[in-house]
């Protein structure tokens, strides 16, 4: 057992590993054959040759393309970032913006995964019913908008029509906690609706197949609820696609929330990635990217324990 957990572990690293070395590969490759028009950017158009070669020397341009990759390795590792083109620290500014991007995120999956679970269970109370049916259609029209209209229509509802939550701007949690939740409820809000409807369709689906099986058709002759049935029977080996859902999400919740923080002006790391993007700050746009990467190659491999734990768990249980 003990040889077993050091092998997974291990296959874990491995990876983690393969996963960032992709990443890496292709980003730099991509951000390599942007870098020409830094020096064009930066100075202008109408630069003369030389100031241009000059500063693609200063950013290290010139040099061959595996030695500026391995550098980009060891530097994304040993988290000497650098500064960006505007002379910024990167550690710095990506430690600054690290912990709105928590905030929001959090607040995303407090939101959708409570609403989430609560929806398709009550829906599954009266299966082909009335909000059965109606959650369905939400679910559909909901992910058939793109996720920038969903905040801007929160936002046309709860700041310019009701004037309670700010349309801007963020109020660090050490300043005030009531100013900090209403600067950042809206934007976490449109992340929970637009993901809360991808859970309810994964979760209520899970729910169906379980409901049909036989472990619940036992349960329903020996007497229990239906109420018993589906939060106590149906509910939990449902909960693991979710769990597996929700982990997989982490990417498409940062890719959101980039979306999201430009539209409310929050200064996290999604609008650092569209704002350095804007600048061709590649270097910036490399390791965010990697550190996404990162975060989500980690994510799966807790999730993926965490399902193998209660496969386990249920499994010895029944």
């Amino acid at each position: 057992m003990l040889r077993e957990k050091h092998n997974r572990l291990f296959r874990d690293l491995i990876f983690i590993f393969l996963s960032l070395l992709i990443v890496s590969v292709a980003v730099f490759s991509l951000s390599s054959f942007s870098s020409g028009s830094i020096s064009y950017y930066v100075l202008g158009e109408s630069a003369d040759e030389s100031s241009v070669k000059e500063l693609s020397s200063s950013l290290g341009l010139e040099r061959p393309f595996i030695i500026r990759y391995l550098e980009f390795l060891k530097s994304f590792f040993t988290f000497n970032w650098g500064k960006n083109i505007q002379g910024y620290e990167i550690r710095s500014l990506i430690a600054k913006r690290f912990s709105v991007t928590v905030e929001v995120l959090l607040l995303t999956l407090i939101l959708s995964l409570p609403l989430s679970i609560l929806a398709s269970c009550s829906a599954m109370k009266k299966q082909r019913g009335l909000w059965d049916r109606g959650s369905d259609l939400l679910v559909l029209f909901i992910m058939s908008l793109p996720s920038f209209s969903i905040a801007i229509l929160l936002m046309l509802i709860f700041s310019v029509s009701i004037p309670f939550f700010p349309t801007s701007g963020f109020v660090p949690l050490s300043l005030s906690l009531p100013g900090n939740l209403r600067t950042v409820f809206l934007p976490s809000l449109s992340l929970a609706l637009m993901h809360g409807a991808l859970y309810v369709r994964v979760l209520k689906k899970s729910l169906r197949r379980e409901l049909c099986s036989e472990y619940v058709l036992g349960a329903r002759a020996r007497g229990k609820g239906w109420q018993d049935i589906i939060y106590r029977e149906a509910f939990p080996p449902a909960s693991l696609s979710l769990l597996s859902l929700a982990s997989q999400s982490v990417s498409s919740l940062i890719a959101g929330s980039a979306v999201t923080e430009t539209v409310f002006a929050l200064p996290g790391l999604g609008s650092l990635i569209v704002s350095a993007s804007l600048a061709r700050d590649t270097q910036t746009v490399s390791i965010l990217i990697m550190l996404i990467a990162l975060t989500v190659s980690i994510t799966s491999i807790a999730a993926r324990i965490l399902i193998s734990c209660m496969s386990r768990r249920g499994g010895v249980d029944g």
